[in-house]
């Protein structure tokens, strides 16, 4: 005899009164969205809606579509029909919304019409969590990472990949060709071929036409570069594993109290190179300090950078990758060399200086660079083996902003555990998005669409880390009290 628990049949009705509040438990994480929300003053920040009209069809209140949204982000829910699915069957979201059930147009149309102010909502949260004490407001960690974008491979034309497949479609081409002279040399003996005269005419046809197309293609990538067909700010980037994927390059920069996510930006080039100065000053002036110091990898090394950051109070600490390729060994790299000011040359470790060198004319190829030369001291040095592959000596260059540079060199040295904090503060995050959050890749189009995905993401990361931090009862009781 089979004993199994068991519960009420299904189809037998209730007299018991329903309650949705009653289904969700009293530490349930959508009860402290629902508080967060309620906190922000939504209908302040300009949301579609904010202001509805006396007569017509009533609108949806954009309280209640931000608290949809921040939901299903938070689980992981990011396509409008899924979530309109959501609203027809998750307890959850039927106690949040009030039982409303708007269709997946009215959905994304919302994520479309206020991109400004999901913008403005991730700032407001960041004061709250200011006022929380929960931003230390003093150092901040920068990284960007790459997330796949809306545009297939097939989509993407660069000028060798045409090369190759007008090359594929030519030597088809010649096959079918071929073909045809069997057909005109052998008559109605080809009863063994599968393809009849007129299917292999058609085929050569189709070929020709694509080709013409592959043609045009070509001379536009000629003229304009490689050409992204679905999503034209997207870019063919370098991804993990040594991989290539079309994908946008997403930038953040995380206080280094709670590793809460202060800024946030999207960008088109595929290297971090250029992006150190844009993202520490968003995270500078979503602050609203006076300075700030930031930490970065050595992707971020650029001594260009390192020069406006100066002019904005912003500090870096960056590594540095020696790229001493004109040294023999190692162990007379640039770093070994000690740059005189009042001298205006380097102190080699032998103790000669190395002067600058003023040539004739500029070199075109490296404008604003400086060299530093001592030939005569080379000539008889017992250790220029290792120290320099020419054979005339060691030459010392200067790039643009070089002792901008060397000040973040010193700094970078002198705070070591400081910069070994970075891994562990803005790895996190993106760590945390990509594989609970399920956020790989993008489903907008377009660099203003997909930084606004990218707010909503960071935006319930930091709701996530809140509720964490604080406690779900103890945060809604400091925000309703």
């Amino acid at each position: 005899m089979h004993r199994y628990k068991s519960i009420k049949n299904r189809n037998q009705l209730s007299l018991m009164p329903m309650c949705l509040d009653d289904m969700i438990s009293a530490d349930s994480e959508v009860r402290a969205i629902d508080a967060i929300v309620d906190s922000m003053d939504i209908q302040s920040m300009g949301f579609t809606h904010s202001e509805t009209k006396d007569t017509g069809r009533k609108p949806y209140s954009p309280v209640d579509m931000f608290k949809l949204y921040t939901y299903s982000y938070f689980n992981g829910i990011r396509s409008s029909r899924k979530i309109e699915r959501e609203c027809h069957r998750n307890i959850e979201v039927l106690w949040l919304i009030n039982e409303l059930k708007p269709d997946f147009k009215t959905i994304a149309d919302f994520r479309k019409d206020n991109k400004k102010q999901i913008k403005l909502a991730f700032s407001k949260f960041s004061m709250i969590c200011d006022e929380l004490g929960l931003i230390g407001k003093e150092m901040v960690a920068v990284d960007g990472s790459k997330f796949r974008a809306n545009n297939s491979r097939l989509a993407y034309h660069s000028e060798n990949k045409l090369q190759k497949k007008i090359e594929h479609y030519n030597k088809t081409a010649e096959q079918y060709l071929a073909l045809l002279d069997r057909y005109d040399i052998e008559e109605g003996s080809c009863a063994a071929m599968k393809l009849s005269r007129t299917e292999i005419e058609a085929k050569v046809e189709w070929i020709n036409q694509r080709l013409a197309e592959l043609e045009t293609l070509k001379q536009q990538v000629k003229e304009s570069g490689s050409i992204y067909a679905t999503d034209p700010d997207s870019r063919m980037m370098k991804t993990n594993n040594n991989g290539f994927d079309i994908c946008h390059n997403v930038q953040v920069a995380v206080d280094d109290q709670n590793h809460l996510v202060v800024a946030v930006d999207v960008t088109s080039d595929p290297v971090d190179k250029e992006q150190f100065h844009s993202i520490s000053l968003q995270a500078k002036q979503e602050l609203g300090v006076d300075e700030i110091t930031a930490i970065a990898d050595k992707g971020y090394y650029s001594a260009s950078e390192f020069s406006k950051c100066k002019d904005d109070h912003i500090i870096p600490i960056v590594s540095k990758a020696d790229h001493s390729h004109m040294a023999a060994t190692k162990e007379y790299g640039k770093s070994h060399f000690k740059y005189d000011e009042a001298k205006d040359g380097y102190i080699c470790p032998q103790g000669h200086l190395l002067k600058a060198y003023n040539p004739r004319k500029e070199n075109a190829k490296y404008p604003g660079h400086k060299r530093y030369q001592n030939f005569t001291a080379c000539a008889g040095c017992k250790v220029r083996d290792k120290c320099s592959d020419s054979e005339k000596g060691r030459t010392i260059q200067d790039r643009p902003f070089q002792r901008d540079a060397d000040e973040v060199d010193q700094r970078t040295s002198e705070h070591l555990e400081m910069y070994q904090k970075r891994k562990q503060l803005v790895e996190h995050p993106f760590g945390t998005i990509k594989r609970a959050f399920g956020f790989s890749y993008f489903l907008t189009r377009g660099t203003e669409s997909v930084r606004v995905k990218s707010l909503m993401h960071f935006l319930v990361y930091n709701m996530k880390r809140t509720i964490n931090i604080i406690g779900t009862k103890e945060l809604i009781g400091i925000l309703q009290g």
